[in-house]
């Protein structure tokens, strides 16, 4: 997901700890297989590939991704918006470039957002993503979430005293020792 994973456990010996780290960053790589938007050969981008076309099956995974972004934009009323994805590859392409993108690039790119226009069929466990072009961006909710499943892994090997940080995102479970 274009960070660095961090994980500080405490267990009862040196191969607990490696075990259980190993299978908590094996699942990380899994979900960044899944919901990243840095690899083009991601389940997310496969499916962003298929915007303005027919509903696209998702793994448990992202379709748990994608209920609870939909969930917290409803809250929000928008403000929070995993179909910021457009306006997100422009401003990173202005970060590399020191130039600002041109207004009519900044507008055609807003057409392309909007959180409705994501419609999940959870029984069918399929995502429709309504307009041509539209591109979705994970980074406000998919780190939460695997750091939240390297916590679960973490438990799963016995480790309950942990931190798992993921570009600045932190899940801790139990405190350190004493």
């Amino acid at each position: 997901m274009g960070l660095d994973a961090r994980l500080v456990v405490y267990a009862t010996d040196k191969s607990t700890a490696e075990t259980a780290c190993a299978a908590a960053f094996a699942r990380i790589a899994e979900l960044e297989a899944i919901m990243s938007d840095y690899r083009q050969d991601s389940e997310l981008m496969r499916l962003c590939d298929q915007a303005g076309g027919a509903p696209v099956w998702v793994s448990y995974d992202l379709m748990t991704v994608l209920r609870r972004a939909e969930e917290v934009s409803r809250l929000s009323g928008g403000a929070f918006d995993i179909t910021a994805g457009p306006l997100v590859g422009l401003w990173r392409a202005a970060r590399r470039s020191g130039v600002l993108p041109e207004p009519a690039a900044i507008e055609q790119a807003r057409q392309l957002v909007g959180w409705e226009k994501v419609e999940l069929d959870l029984r069918a466990q399929t995502v429709r993503l309504r307009t041509p072009g539209m591109r979705l961006d994970l980074g406000g909710i998919a780190k939460g979430y695997a750091c939240d499943e390297a916590q679960r892994v973490l438990k799963k090997h016995g480790i309950t005293r942990a931190l798992v940080e993921m570009g600045g995102d932190l899940v801790m479970s139990g405190p350190p020792p004493g």
